[in-house]
């Protein structure tokens, strides 16, 4: 009777022992990052490319934005109120995709407002108007900034802007963001149309203060939407940002002509 209860305890001893050893030879899965995607989209005020009759269809916009399922999105191009879109914008578009947004007029236009917004599916926390240089007597331009809260609860200042065609003044806007990026307590992002290629000055100039995605050939071209050979959209992080957002994704949504340009899509892991 003691030789079997020895051998009964000496099994389980055992097969004790082999269930601890396979609960510590198990590693736990290693924990899985939060991503953040990031937009880019000259909307040309919800007139599709080479519309005939001027036709706005913002469903056609909010469309392509909700088939990306982005985080934050800068928009370019956007009416408020003026005669030909009979709403603000921003605002609708905010509303078809459940998201906060912020507005900043560059210009007045049509009996309302025409400049560039920001749509967030985080928190937005603070906003600001910023207006760029225009000494070369070009088109006012303006950034408009959104401070937001991330799921790990730090802050990010995210930007849009639409740089002008005068290059006088686009290099003296280059100047004026790389100040930004330096004066920033946040890390920054700034997205948006910037209007020029990747090898000209104004890009050069902002590559003291940012990281690009993208460089030289590598950028996707965004114009036109049928035929796209133009790099003009861009997605840049701030030294900070770059901490803060690790790049694992970056493109231009191709064949869509819900607007006259191409939105660009960048994906990112939080760290």
């Amino acid at each position: 009777m003691r030789v079997i209860l020895f051998l009964t305890g000496l099994i389980l001893s055992v097969a004790t022992a082999s269930c601890q050893s396979d609960k510590e030879s198990v590693k736990p899965e290693p924990e899985k990052k939060q991503q953040v995607r990031i937009m880019a989209y000259n909307i040309h005020h919800g007139e599709p490319l080479n519309s005939t009759n001027g036709r706005i269809n913002l469903e056609g916009i909010a469309a392509v934005i909700r088939e990306q399922n982005p985080d934050l999105v800068a928009l370019q191009e956007v009416d408020v109120n003026t005669n030909r879109a009979g709403v603000n914008q921003a605002e609708e578009l905010a509303k078809m995709l459940g998201m906060e947004f912020y507005f900043s007029k560059s210009i007045n236009y049509q009996g309302g407002e025409y400049g560039v917004a920001v749509l967030s599916k985080y928190p937005i926390k603070a906003t600001k108007r910023l207006e760029l240089p225009n000494n070369a007597n070009g088109e006012q331009r303006t950034l408009a900034i959104a401070t937001v809260e991330l799921p790990n609860k730090k802050l990010l200042d995210f930007a849009s802007t639409h740089l002008d065609l005068v290059v006088q003044n686009r290099l003296d806007q280059a100047e004026r963001l790389n100040q930004l990026a330096k004066d920033s307590t946040n890390p920054l992002i700034v997205a948006g149309d910037l209007n020029a290629a990747p090898t000209a000055a104004e890009i050069v100039l902002l590559n003291k203060e940012y990281v690009f995605a993208c460089q030289g050939n590598g950028c996707p071209f965004t114009y036109p939407a049928d035929k796209p050979h133009i790099a003009a959209d861009y997605i840049i992080q701030s030294k900070k940002a770059s901490t803060l957002l690790t790049r694992l994704a970056y493109t231009a949504i191709t064949n869509k002509y819900d607007s006259d340009h191409l939105p660009v899509l960048g994906i990112y892991n939080l760290n």
